[in-house]
């Protein structure tokens, strides 16, 4: 049965089967008469894409001692969606920013941590690290789902590969491989899927196919395109601010996206394979709002472009010896974004951002079969460049000479950054009911270069002045114009400005000043993990981790204005310290088969931890030497940044029936001072700080359940989502970032008319319910009720 599979194995005396020990040439033995097998094809471990466990986890996770999800094939399948971040909303610790949900780039939070690579952020290894400033997420990648063979999730760093420079965990997003389309037996296979529905939710295709050319090489090929409209919100409540919306509509709300991947994968010999992949996204779509008095109708709108390609060479070597099992990666992955501004001060542009990360890694993992139990070392390093340019297509000069071109590139400047990080980790196993791991880790970074800030408020420099007119008040506006329509929008009533004087600045004032940054660093960074094993379907564990984050570029490069207003707003701060953070896990593990009936399962993961950050990075005001400016400019907080919480993950699964969900709760404790350069200690919150720190809300909770009819042949289910209200604490901007609590029902189903074809449907937002997702702002309100139906067809 083994023969030709690649495992290794051999037979005792007694013709005992022993799979996974070393073969000697004359290990494969065959009985006479026997009857020779079709090819068998085993595949598990952390290669699978769906199990047994909630919304088809594979098993593995529940056999991790650490707190991992996985977002399997399946669960993508079954759920499509209008953007892959609302595929990470159903994993327990995990969401997906929406304050910039005009645009359809990913910002992850896990536990509260987001942006600035705090979470490496992956496509097949491959690092995202693309930034771009705003008012809320700054760290965008940008996926389709249509290849994606599950997604990966680490809620804490590890000593291994994809930890390098991240402070809170990872996220690998996996694409297919030729084994997802190829069934066994065959030479080639594909899959076509298609979605429609309402709400706007035009078309949603894709096709991917695959072909074995021979016994040591595949190729793989597909294409997408997603078209989906601006949609309407929910009926069933109240949203704020009539500047986002156009009557129920929330502006903008759409994308247009093609994807496309080719992928190489060869077996250089029967133990060499080589991966070459090739990923392409390329999202258009419109970003803005309405002005402050939405009534009048002047629209700021933004035409964007992003096209992200990825670059991915993977080889794996795994020959007959426990001493070998060496895993190399190199990739590039380059992000252009292509900005247009209509209808506003910044109507001078396009402005073109654009993030080029080089990148690779290798390890091995050696095993040994000691006196005292099993040893197995995993050993390497991975390095990585980020290299950020930003370019205005024409400068941007105002009618009195200020060129404040800085403003549309200053806040995501050039620059770039290198990362290296080495490390060495050890799994001891005694007996069979304890593991012990130790890891450690080095990370180091070096930024350097130069960047150039503006002003100079010398006397001298003031040439004149000038008298500001008063405002006056402006009332309460409600906007469509009457009869108003159920859910009409308001803007809110707004004091009026008194008359003011300001000065008139000479050019001195607006003098460029280079400033030379080159900072660089590194941190020892270790991990420890126990597991026990009492039962064979319980699992307790704990874990302790370092983790380190060095600044970014844009965290190290901050210059210019904002929105063309003044050229004299930012600054880099030359003693930005890099983030570090210490990580206490507490959890358990339970798999356990056949409770009820001869074929149910049990899957449960539960996992406490306990996160202390110093010198975490935010908004504060500085000043520098060249210029006696006050600037805004990332500074360390002081004292300790502390997140707590519990996340729990289940699912019972009887064929005829399952019932699954999660629970996710947090506390968070922010810093909120820091140190000024003159040694003064400044609050953020008085005028000194971020714009917004997005915190978790405290509490959400996912229920999902369903039944299989007529063979399996037929799924019909649903699911309750319960999130408490998001009360950001941090921020002078945090009053557009606080939101309600909100109750979202979804119903789903499939029909599987032969192995090959099945129908899909869903319903989501069943009750139309107005509501603002966590983690984002309440200004940008999720779809209301969508349905759609999908079909699916493997060849």
């Amino acid at each position: 049965m083994l023969r030709n599979t690649g495992i290794a194995f051999r037979v005792t005396a007694d013709r005992t089967a022993v799979i996974g020990a070393t073969a000697s040439p004359a290990a494969e033995v065959y009985v006479p008469g026997a009857i020779q097998l079709d090819p068998l094809i085993i595949s598990g471990g952390r290669n699978a894409i769906s199990g047994s466990g909630y919304q088809g986890t594979p098993d593995w996770v529940y056999q991790a001692p650490a707190a991992v999800s996985v977002i399997s094939r399946e669960a993508i399948e079954n759920s499509p969606t209008r953007n892959a971040r609302d595929l990470l909303d159903n994993v327990a610790g995990v969401y997906a920013n929406r304050s910039e949900a005009q645009n359809p780039g990913i910002s992850v939070n896990i536990r509260g941590l987001q942006d600035q690579d705090r979470i490496a952020t992956m496509i097949d290894g491959a690092r995202q690290s693309f930034q771009r400033s705003a008012h809320g997420a700054t760290q965008r990648t940008y996926v389709d789902t249509a290849f994606i063979r599950a997604v990966d999730i680490e809620k804490s760093t590890t000593s291994g590969v994809g930890s390098a420079g991240a402070l809170g965990g990872s996220v690998n997003f996996r694409t297919l491989l030729a084994e997802d389309l190829i069934a066994p037996g065959k030479q080639y296979g594909g899959q076509v899927n298609l979605t429609t529905g309402t709400n706007q939710f035009n078309f949603d295709g894709s096709t991917a196919a695959a072909v074995r050319l021979s016994d040591r090489f595949s190729v793989l090929g597909g294409i997408s395109y997603k078209n989906i409209g601006a949609y309407d919100i929910g009926k069933n409540g109240t949203i704020n601010s009539a500047a986002t919306y156009a009557g129920d509509v929330l502006l903008f709300s759409g994308q247009e996206v093609r994807s496309g991947i080719l992928k190489a994968e060869a077996w250089a010999t029967e133990d060499v394979k080589l991966t070459l992949g090739w990923v392409r996204n390329d999202s258009r779509f419109n970003t803005g709002t309405y002005d402050s008095a939405g009534s009048q109708g002047n629209l700021q709108k933004a035409t964007e472009g992003v096209v992200n390609n990825t670059y991915t060479s993977a080889l794996d070597w795994k020959p007959d010896s426990e001493l070998i099992d060496l895993k190399a990666r190199f990739y590039y992955n380059n992000i252009r974004n292509n900005k247009v501004e209509e209808g506003s001060i910044l109507s001078a542009g396009p402005s073109n951002y654009v993030m080029g990360t080089l990148g690779g890694s290798v390890e091995n993992t050696s095993r040994f079969d000691t006196a005292l139990g099993g040893l197995a070392l995993n050993y390497g390093m991975e390095a990585f460049s980020d290299d950020g340019k930003t370019v205005l297509t024409r400068g941007f000069v105002s009618a009195d000479g200020i060129d404040y071109s800085s403003t549309l590139s200053g806040g995501t400047p050039s620059g770039k950054r290198e990362i290296v990080s080495g490390f060495g980790n050890a799994k001891y196993t005694p007996t069979d009911w304890l593991t012990v791991s130790g890891g450690l880790r080095y990370d180091w970074y070096h930024v350097a270069g130069t960047t150039t800030i503006y002003g100079d408020d010398k006397t001298k420099d003031i040439i004149g002045y000038i008298v500001i007119p008063a405002v006056p008040p402006v009332p309460r506006v409600c906007w469509p114009s009457p009869p108003f329509p159920p859910n009409f929008r308001c803007t809110e009533a707004k004091p009026g400005i008194p008359a003011r004087t300001e000065p008139i600045y000479g050019p001195e004032y607006y003098k460029g000043h280079d400033v030379k940054v080159d900072n660089s660093g590194g941190a020892l960074l270790p991990s420890v993990t126990i597991a026990v094993k009492p039962f064979e379907w319980l699992q307790p564990f704990v874990k302790y981790s370092k983790s380190y984050r060095p600044p970014t570029i844009m965290e190290s490069f901050l210059n210019g204005g904002h929105d063309g207003n003044s050229v004299t707003e930012y600054a880099p701060n030359s003693a930005l310290r890099p983030e570090r953070g210490e990580t206490y896990e507490v959890g358990a593990n339970v798999s356990s088969n056949g409770i009820l009936t001869e074929r149910d399962t049990f899957r449960f993961k539960a996992v406490g931890f306990y996160r202390e950050i110093t010198d975490y990075i935010s908004f504060g005001k500085i000043r520098t030497a060249q210029s006696n400016v006050p600037y805004t400019s990332y500074v360390n907080l002081d004292g300790v940044t502390r997140m707590k919480g519990i996340e729990v993950e289940a699912n019972y699964d009887a064929r005829f029936i399952y019932i699954g969900g999660t629970i996710t709760r947090i506390d968070t404790e922010l810093a909120d001072s820091f140190t000024s350069p003159a040694g003064r200690s400044m609050p953020i919150n008085s005028g000194q700080g971020a714009a917004i720190i997005f915190e978790q809300p405290k509490l959400r909770v996912t229920l999902d359940a369903g039944v299989r009819l007529f063979e399996e042949r037929l799924t019909l289910g649903g699911r309750i989502t319960d999130v408490s209200k998001t009360e950001p604490v941090l921020g002078s901007l945090r009053t557009g970032y606080e939101m309600d609590g909100y109750r979202v029902y979804d119903i789903y189903g499939s029909y599987a008319f032969d192995p090959m074809t099945k129908l899909r449907f869903s319903v989501t937002n069943l009750t139309d319910v107005a509501y603002a997702p966590a983690v984002g702002a309440n200004f940008y309100a999720a779809p209301g009720r969508t349905a759609t139906v999908s079909l699916n067809y493997k060849f």
